[in-house]
């Protein structure tokens, strides 16, 4: 595999057909393939063609081992892989020449994967936007300066913010941006949550305007849910086969005593089992890096919790 880290993703239908007596009507043998910093593609900054022909090889390597599914990072900290109004193209792909066609490596995957048989989902990164260096680099294009009233800084690191109804708007309109233009077969969201562990993330002051009497824990998760059924409704209005999904923590809560310190639910404020109880996901894929103890009860737990 070219040294490639290929993750592979617990697919929630494809759990429940494990566990039931039914077999799923399709598998979903999925991949991330990582965009952000050149992780999997692209490690060359030479040509277009150059990173062309890479991405190919990524993909025959993909259907030869017979995966399906490729989940492709199309946003990452306030850049995008795609040719969008919105932000600006990562640094990493190769610019166009003059009289060179523009490359657009979204439409370039999603060609390239369908003509293999595998469905191509847009990864997008959800709220953080990096770190001071990362976003300085972008100048005047990055939404920290287009519009910073959305945006906060926390530790170092600037994010969208969750809690200003605004944030979803932005979002919104590159979601729509994509699913309008691309035919891209899902959406799959990313840190689609509060940042990890670290303190208290700067929203007093939009907890206080917008809060309407919830505690803080509450609203952000509301905070969220909000986003997410947005999003999803706005997916099917432009088109009702492309399927929305997202990567909460592997742990959804705490079992009694087990998985306290960093789960979705209590820790970054992602309510997933209401997002597929209340119909506003098709699938989650959990990111399920434990092994025992840490892991069989909370693969249950999303069973129990999955509608």
């Amino acid at each position: 595999m070219n040294r490639m880290c290929l993750l592979l993703i617990v697919f929630q239908t494809v759990a429940m057909g494990i566990f039931s007596a039914t077999p799923p009507a399709v598998e979903v043998r999925a991949v991330w393939l990582t965009t952000n910093y050149g992780l999997d593609w692209p490690k060359n900054r030479v040509s277009q063609e150059m990173q062309k022909s890479e991405l190919i090889a990524i993909l025959d390597s993909l259907q030869k081992l017979n995966f399906n599914t490729v989940l492709f990072q199309v946003r990452a900290r306030g850049e995008v892989f795609y040719d969008s109004e919105i932000e600006p193209m990562a640094s990493i792909i190769v610019s166009s020449k003059v009289g060179e066609p523009k490359f657009d490596p979204l439409a370039f995957a999603i060609e390239e994967c369908h003509k293999r048989g595998m469905e191509l989902h847009a990864w997008m990164v959800t709220y953080p936007l990096g770190m001071d260096k990362h976003v300085r680099s972008l100048g005047a294009r990055s939404v920290t300066k287009k519009d910073p009233s959305i945006t906060k800084k926390h530790r170092g690191e600037w994010f969208l913010d969750p809690g200003n109804p605004r944030t979803d708007d932005y979002l919104l309109s590159m979601v729509k941006e994509i699913v309008s233009r691309y035919d891209v077969d899902g959406i799959h969201f990313d840190y689609i949550r509060y940042p990890d562990n670290r303190g208290r993330f700067p929203d007093a002051g939009m907890h206080r305007l917008y809060g309407d009497g919830k505690t803080l824990q509450q609203w952000r998760r509301d905070n969220i849910t909000r986003f997410v059924t947005s999003a999803y409704d706005l997916v099917k209005s432009e088109k009702k086969w492309v399927q929305v999904s997202s990567a909460p923590l592997g742990r959804y809560r705490a079992l009694g005593n087990v998985g306290v310190g960093w789960t979705a639910l209590e820790t970054v404020y992602q309510d997933a089992a209401l997002w597929l109880k209340s119909g506003k996901h098709d699938a989650i894929y959990p990111m399920m890096y434990y092994k025992e103890h840490l892991f069989y009860p909370f693969v249950d737990d999303w069973l129990d919790n999955g509608n």
